[in-house]
């Protein structure tokens, strides 16, 4: 009975996180940039730097993600930004800048975060924003 239920608990959590990526695609932004990985990946970093975000984890490879900011009193969201990036031919890349929400109830007992859903209006935003001060 218990290895059921521990079933039926990871067949949900899998469900949720291919939901999460199979919908995330339309609310992600990109950037075509004419520089290599190296430059644009260098360029982003200092930019979110320079805008206050807090970098969580930074890398070429896997890009960027910055720590969770929680807004709210007792309905909290709590965002965050993931960048990809993906070097096409040459000297281009492409720039996948998604911002991540989540929401949980914290009262007596605090509630566990909902899984993270990107947010197509500010994935935009930030995207234009980082085109505009990069001059891209």
């Amino acid at each position: 009975m218990r290895k059921a239920l521990c079933l039926q608990m990871c067949l949900v959590a899998l469900w949720l996180a291919v939901s999460v990526v199979a919908n995330s695609d339309s609310a992600v932004s990109t950037i075509t940039v004419s520089q290599g990985i190296d430059a644009a990946y260098s360029a982003i970093l200092t930019q979110l730097k320079k805008d206050g975000y807090s970098i969580d984890s930074a890398s070429k490879d896997a890009g960027i993600k910055t720590s969770l900011d929680v807004t709210g009193g007792y309905h909290q969201t709590g965002t965050h930004v993931e960048i990809s990036f993906i070097p096409e031919s040459g000297d281009k890349t492409d720039v996948k800048v998604a911002v991540m929400q989540q929401k949980r109830y914290k009262a007596l007992s605090t509630d566990p975060w909902s899984p993270p859903k990107p947010s197509a209006k500010d994935s935009d935003a930030l995207a234009a924003k980082l085109k505009q001060e990069l001059g891209w």
